[in-house]
């Protein structure tokens, strides 16, 4: 692109993650279309909606009677108007039951959400061309979905999003603009959990950091996508049931973008692009990105 601007140059990745930053939250709809439309996943809700419904009733029940009055009283006693306060006081329950309900599907369920995304990458064609990138490199089978596996990683997230979802829950208390604000601060980190495996498996970042990295590339993507997702499942009943397994679909979708960064689809399948990062690279690092502009310079 010799005859662009330099600054035209510069504004191109920009406008490239911008774009992906407004369309990241749409995929959110796009998996419970995906979902909805695949009858063969249906069956991975059966246990979780189960349980989710003896929880929230419990949780619920509990709520009302122990904490509602009380944050009520607490906002009442900081000088908000009386009605606020109570409009308050229930959302910041319904949150609180909504927290209890995230964390039971994480450590019980999160191996579902982990193979409805392997299903819908392995029906795109992704795992496949992955296995055929595992053995090009001699590293053997691609890495099958494992229960005690995607429990330790369940665990390990749950551990790490937990402290800034307690913190920012009074954020509930703030009706409407307070849920939104929970769920952008919190989204990014649903987005790395939902996405860690897929960044194992096509871009060999295992250490944190380098994940990190990647999820830093692309925040407005994880923030967006994140947030979106978090929000369907802060529905009551619906979105422990529907949207918990919906989202692992559009997690699969947004994988699916991350992965034509590297890759182009073809009719027979996917192939590595010419320019792409060598495995283990993040697209978009320094690294990479000096590499680019000397085989691109403007």
């Amino acid at each position: 692109s010799s005859d662009l601007p330099p600054t035209r140059c510069l504004a191109l990745p920009k406008m490239a993650s911008d774009l992906e930053t407004v369309i990241a939250p749409c995929l959110t709809i796009s998996g419970l279309g995906a979902f909805v439309a695949r009858p063969k996943l249906w069956c991975h809700l059966i246990t979780p909606i189960i349980t989710t419904l003896i929880s929230t009733v419990v949780s619920l029940s509990v709520l009302l009677g122990a904490a509602l009055h009380p944050q009520a009283t607490a906002l009442i006693g900081a000088g908000w108007p009386g009605w606020i306060a109570w409009i308050s006081a229930v959302l910041m329950v319904l949150a609180e039951v909504a927290l209890v309900n995230l964390i039971i599907m994480l450590v019980l369920f999160g191996c579902v959400q982990s193979k409805i995304s392997r299903s819908i990458l392995e029906e795109k064609g992704i795992l496949q061309q992955l296995r055929v990138e595992y053995a090009e490199r001699g590293m053997g089978e691609l890495p099958e979905a494992n229960c005690c596996r995607d429990l330790g990683h369940n665990i390990l997230f749950l551990l790490a999003r937990l402290p800034l979802l307690i913190v920012t829950l009074p954020l509930h208390s703030i009706p409407i603009l307070g849920q939104v604000a929970w769920v952008l601060v919190n989204g990014w980190l649903y987005t790395w959990e939902l996405e860690a495996e897929f960044m194992v498996m096509a871009r060999e970042q295992h250490r944190c950091h380098e994940q990190l990295s990647f999820v830093r590339k692309r925040c407005g993507a994880f923030a967006g996508f994140g947030a979106a997702a978090m929000g369907w499942e802060l529905i009551p009943f619906v979105g422990p049931w529907v949207f918990f397994a919906s989202n692992a679909c559009g997690a699969a979708l947004l994988a699916e973008r991350f992965f034509k960064e590297t890759h182009s689809k073809t009719a027979s399948g996917w192939i590595p692009k010419p320019s792409a990062p060598p495995a283990g690279e993040v697209l978009g690092s320094s690294s990479s990105s000096d590499e680019s502009s000397a085989n691109n310079a403007c």
